[in-house]
């Protein structure tokens, strides 16, 4: 005879309605986190808001991947002043848009410096914290001039 059948039916039914309950409000009170998804109605930051609100901006080439850091040549600086070789920590493993595992990509990067050699990558919420390095993003940092006509 199965187990339920040998179970009285008041005691069935208070099981049946206290994990009802349960599976219910832990659905409505915990709802599935999309950290990697910006909010719904969220846009990225312009690009001229970015900059004001990062330490350093600067143009770059990804010379090594090391699981979440990055070796970058910076070929210039936007805002704010270092090395030609910057280690960015804050890649792959614990960012959603930023995910760069070759070498060879040129990117706008938005970064703040914690000590001499820690760089951390500044994010933009789940808008991530680099742009490819295209004709748009050049465009705008002429439109912004940082860049020569």
């Amino acid at each position: 005879m199965p187990i339920l059948s040998r179970i009285p039916q008041k005691l069935s039914f208070k099981i049946a309605l206290i994990a009802t309950t349960f599976f219910t409000l832990n659905i409505l009170l915990f709802p599935p986190v999309h950290a990697c998804r910006p909010a719904p109605g969220s846009k990225p930051a312009t690009l001229e808001a970015r900059i004001k609100q990062t330490s350093y901006v600067f143009d770059g080439t990804v010379i090594r991947v090391n699981q979440d850091k990055l070796t970058i040549r910076v070929k210039r600086y936007f805002k704010g002043k270092g090395p030609r070789n910057i280690v960015l920590s804050g890649f792959n493993q614990t960012s959603c848009q930023n995910i760069i595992n070759k070498t060879g990509g040129r990117y706008l990067f938005f970064a703040q410096n914690q000590s001499k050699n820690s760089w951390n990558a500044t994010y933009d919420g789940a808008f991530g914290s680099v742009r490819e390095w295209n004709e748009q993003t050049e465009t705008e940092l002429k439109n912004l001039g940082l860049i020569k006509r």
